[in-house]
């Protein structure tokens, strides 16, 4: 009888074993098909019923997310499709728009320039809030593939710099520029584009005197410089970064407070660092590249 005993227990324990080894196999299929994002099923090495069971069960939840997933990537690339379309469609039409409306203003006087000016501020609103959509759009699809290509970021920078030229020119904003020439990177061009109007567009909203502009390579290193005063009174640089934040409570210059936020993506898709420093009203944005290949000429 005490020899039954003994063998039923073996039995016992070496059904207990496999039904732990099981188990556990089930487990590491189930977190290396998650950690990998894996079309893979889980796998049992018995036939125990209730085993199987928990298999096709976990097989079926995985099946049915990799279904919801396929679907979701699927309407996400519709939908981004549609935005790129959409932001397109309508930045046509509104950059005539601001054209028409500014070579009429020089034309009359009185009253119905007013009224044109007005129009015009409204259509550059719309410009402003377009921009940020589009930028939005860019990041989605940027985070996946990136266009490299070998540019000169210098000229790109100083390019950006004179394409806003007549704006800081009107809000009466010198830019003192200290670049060093022909830096060769291979990167993606237009999200440093899209990073440098949106500082600049910062700038224009927000200096109150001169500005400097630095891009310098220390170290192998490339270090881009922004830096000017402004009126507003930052208390926390780091609260800029966040999305929606802004230091101005009036809302006065229709700020969202995106701008950093997106500034803060595009460098974060590029591989580099933001960093914001603030002291007696005077702002700072300092972006550091510490990977990307580049030669200097």
């Amino acid at each position: 009888m005490t020899i039954l005993l003994i063998i039923i227990c073996l039995i016992l324990l070496i059904l207990l074993a496999l039904i732990i080894h099981d188990i556990i196999r089930i487990i590491n299929d189930l977190n290396y098909i998650n950690q990998n994002n894996s079309n893979g099923e889980v796998t049992t090495s018995t036939n125990f019923p209730l085993l199987k069971k928990l298999a096709q069960a976990c097989n079926f939840n995985l099946k049915t997310n990799q279904h919801l997933k396929q679907e979701q990537a699927i309407q996400n690339k519709q939908f981004n499709q549609m935005l790129t379309n959409l932001t397109h469609d309508i930045k046509t039409p509104l950059t005539v728009s601001i054209g028409y409306v500014q070579l009429l203003s020089q034309q009359i006087d009185g009253k119905q320039r007013q009224d044109l000016l007005r129009v015009q501020d409204n259509l550059n609103s719309v410009n402003y809030y377009l921009h940020y959509l589009m930028d939005f759009n860019l990041i989605q699809e940027k985070s996946k593939n990136l266009k490299l290509t070998q540019f000169n970021l210098s000229d790109t920078l100083q390019n950006e710099l004179f394409n806003y030229y007549d704006q800081l020119t009107s809000k009466n904003i010198n830019v003192h520029i200290k670049i060093v020439p022909n830096i060769i990177v291979n990167s993606d061009e237009m999200l440093f584009k899209r990073i440098f109007q949106n500082l600049i567009g910062n700038i224009i909203k927000y200096a109150t005197s001169d500005t400097t502009v630095i891009l310098s390579k220390i170290n192998n290193i490339i270090q881009i410089t922004f830096e000017n005063h402004t009126l507003e009174n930052i208390n926390n640089d780091n609260l800029l970064l966040n999305r929606f934040y802004t230091a101005d409570d009036s809302r006065n210059n229709h700020s969202v407070g995106l701008g950093l936020s997106i500034v803060q993506s595009l460098v974060t898709t590029l591989g580099g660092k933001i960093t914001l420093k603030t002291s007696n009203q005077n702002f700072k944005v300092i972006l550091t590249f510490k990977h990307l290949k580049y030669k200097v000429h």
